[in-house]
């Protein structure tokens, strides 16, 4: 089962999501969450983090209606989810907003606006399932990939361990690397201009960190 956060400040809309999971032929690998915003982006990311999501869902507006929160809401959902994927690359993302023009216009990836009416949708049908499949398609995608490049980064670090490893070998496993790197917490990084190929070391302690997410996104899954 995927474990999807959804984001805004209303709490009708977000019993609206609840429900909008509830009735979709896909409920039974869906384990939907809610959330408020948080007044401060950073301690939102933190939370997030924390809760451990699959994939997120924001409203893009998260600063508009507020009957049932009191504070300012000083971030919208693109900001949001371009944050936490900062962090976190190519994590699974999406906003749901009325004005997708709007939030578009605002995002680096028109790929994760979607009309919010898709909630409203009184003849569930092929809009509702097909947001929902994407959000699984993305999640299941973002998971495969990991796997992929952690199994490729360790074959090549052997191939290194022997001393055959030629000067494409080395930029693809500070390419792969980079990417694993990014999908454990993007704040600790170490650009690759200051990495070694050398200190097999670091990268196997890469690999260890992988192998504990991969676990990890292994139980959430389940």
């Amino acid at each position: 089962m995927y474990k999807i956060l959804f984001i805004d400040e209303e709490k009708d809309t977000l019993e609206d999501f609840e429900e909008f999971v509830e009735k979709s032929p896909l409920k039974a690998k869906l384990e939907p969450i809610t959330m408020f915003p948080l007044a401060d982006l950073e301690e939102m990311i933190e939370k997030i983090i924390k809760t451990a999501p699959d994939a997120i869902i924001s409203d893009y507006r998260l600063n508009e209606l507020k009957t049932d929160i009191k504070y300012n809401v000083p971030y919208n959902g693109v900001d949001l989810v371009e944050e936490f994927q900062s962090i976190r690359n190519y994590f699974p993302s999406f906003v749901l907003t009325a004005l997708d023009d709007e939030a578009v216009n605002n995002s680096n990836d028109v790929n994760i606006v979607y009309v919010k009416n898709i909630l409203y949708n009184k003849e569930e049908g092929n809009a509702k399932a097909k947001f929902l499949d994407r959000v699984i398609s993305q999640i299941e995608h973002y998971r495969n990939r990991i796997e992929s490049y952690k199994r490729e980064l360790a074959g090549l670090i052997e191939v290194m361990k022997k001393g055959d490893a030629d000067i494409t070998i080395e930029s693809r496993i500070i390419e792969l690397d980079d990417f694993l790197e990014k999908s454990i917490d993007g704040r600790s990084v170490i650009p690759s201009e200051f990495k070694t190929l050398s200190n097999s070391n670091r990268l196997d302690n890469i690999l260890n960190k992988v192998d504990q997410l991969l676990k990890k996104l292994d139980e959430d899954g389940k």
